[in-house]
């Protein structure tokens, strides 16, 4: 196993070193925290040994920057100090495991053992729910608070038991009503200014001479989050995030993502591309050409698992592999009898289990080696429909369990937003009004409330405003 040693009295430790190595391990030294991360940028690692007191960065400071690059690789501190609130932050940074100094080789055996028997889990519940809590009620609204927000709630709470989770899962329908309420009354600057699906490849992804970007249709940050921890610590993973446009809808988000335009210049352009998602090519296309960008591109459809691992690099400039099975999946969940009373939980690890089935990781090493940077991204998350939101309307009203266009569109109740602007947000005005359900409600008909509330109850959804939906996963990997 390799090794990297991150502390300021390694040449003092010297002797540990040598009997690590008649013990087979490949032990690289790092004599300070800012030596350590550059080391890590370059090369990998099965675990890293973290001295907790250094000059100039401690250990604590270190472990920040070591997760924001490689969180794939476990941790173990080293200490002097048998402090309990030292352990327990250090813990609740994501630190594998602890040793206290003086170093000794068996510990650094027993602790590589360990590495090798059981998966690595990344904890925040270390920090306490508490803190937590705190924490995410510290900070502002913001872009990019909004995102550290969610990636704390979704890496505590997979990193949980069953009951603790419903704590969280509270917290979250809490945040969520006032990201909604945030969201709405900002979206029009801030689709102009940050990452959302049409500038996304403009934003993230053109910057690499070859990229290969696979596009999970309906794939959350805890989804990413579970499936990251899959990737091998030999490859390089970073993870980043960008907001999906509203509607969180497949027509409306993706068409975005390829064309680099908003749904209202799509529409202006091309009124019937907005009902399908059978235009991502040409829409690519133009994209590329209006913009300038020589390079040549592949699109690939996936609508079954088995044909994931038939994927192959075809030395393309730009290949994009669309992922559709997974919507499908989820969808059908509302359907058939026996997935219904599946929990949220259990489907984010059935998806996960699929995915793995299908060899995608062996796709990814393959664009790897021939010199790829992959990008593993969604259009769009989702949420289980929980309460109904009573509306009226004609038959000028669109489909759609989670979003609304038209003219005769009424609220019964508080619940949701209606957009009346649809241009300031980047909409066609295909009708004078959109209504949007916000937390985890769904649309349902006053003339016959009870027959749709019945039927949609607990079903899958996307299209409206929550965290789980707009915000979405990037995982960058590398080697």
């Amino acid at each position: 196993m390799k090794i990297l040693w991150i502390d300021d009295e390694i040449k003092s430790l010297n002797s540990v070193v040598k009997l690590l190595e008649e013990e087979g391990f490949i032990v690289d030294i790092a004599e300070s925290g800012i030596e350590g991360i550059e080391k890590l940028k370059d090369k990998t690692y099965d675990f890293i040994l973290l001295d907790y007191k250094m000059p100039n960065m401690n250990g604590i400071e270190v472990l920040k920057v070591i997760n924001s690059i490689k969180p794939n690789i476990p941790v173990i501190m080293l200490t002097m100090i048998a402090d309990k609130e030292i352990i327990e932050k250090a813990i609740g940074n994501d630190v594998f495991d602890y040793i206290l100094k003086p170093i000794q080789v068996y510990q650094i055996i027993a602790v590589a053992n360990k590495i090798k028997k059981e998966e690595i889990k990344r904890k925040f519940a270390g920090i306490g729910i508490s803190e937590v809590y705190n924490y995410i009620n510290s900070l502002d609204d913001s872009y990019e608070n909004w995102i550290k927000k969610a990636k704390l709630l979704f890496e505590t709470r997979i990193s949980l038991n069953e009951n603790d989770r419903e704590i969280i899962d509270l917290e979250l329908e809490s945040q969520n009503q006032r990201f909604a309420n945030w969201l709405i009354k900002n979206y029009p600057t801030l689709i102009k200014n940050y990452p959302f699906s049409h500038n996304l490849f403009k934003m993230k992804f053109l910057n690499y001479p070859k990229i290969c970007v696979f596009i999970i249709d309906a794939f959350r940050i805890d989804q990413m989050l579970l499936f990251s921890k899959e990737i091998p610590s030999s490859f390089n993973i970073q993870m980043d995030f960008y907001y999906s446009i509203i509607p969180t809808y497949t027509t409306f988000s993706r068409n975005a993502i390829f064309s680099g335009k908003l749904p209202i210049e799509i529409y202006r352009r091309h009124p019937d591309y907005l009902s399908n998602n059978l235009h991502e090519i040409e829409l690519f296309d133009e994209f590329l050409r209006e913009n300038k960008i020589s390079k040549n591109f592949r699109v690939l459809k996936i609508n079954h698992f088995e044909e994931i691992n038939k994927i192959s690099p075809s030395n393309k400039d730009i290949e994009i592999n669309v992922i559709n099975f997974l919507d499908d999946l989820l969808h059908k969940r509302g359907d058939i009898e026996s997935l219904k009373e599946l929990k949220v939980d259990t489907i984010i690890k059935l998806v996960n289990v699929i995915l793995l089935d299908s060899k995608i990781i062996n796709v990814i090493e393959k664009y790897l080696n021939s010199n790829y940077i992959v990008f593993i991204t969604t259009d769009h998350g989702w949420i289980l429909g929980k309460k109904p939101i009573t509306i009226s309307g004609g038959k000028d009203l669109t489909e759609g369990l989670r979003f609304k266009f038209g003219d005769s569109l009424r609220f019964m109740s508080k619940d949701g937003y209606l957009i009346k602007d649809l241009e300031e947000y980047g909409l066609p005005k295909i009708s004078e009004r959109l209504g949007i359900a916000d937390g985890y409600g769904y649309f349902v008909f006053k003339s016959d409330e009870h027959k749709f509330t019945k039927q949609y109850e607990n079903y899958i959804m996307h299209g409206g405003i929550t965290i789980e939906e707009v915000i979405c996963p990037i995982l960058k990997i590398s080697i």
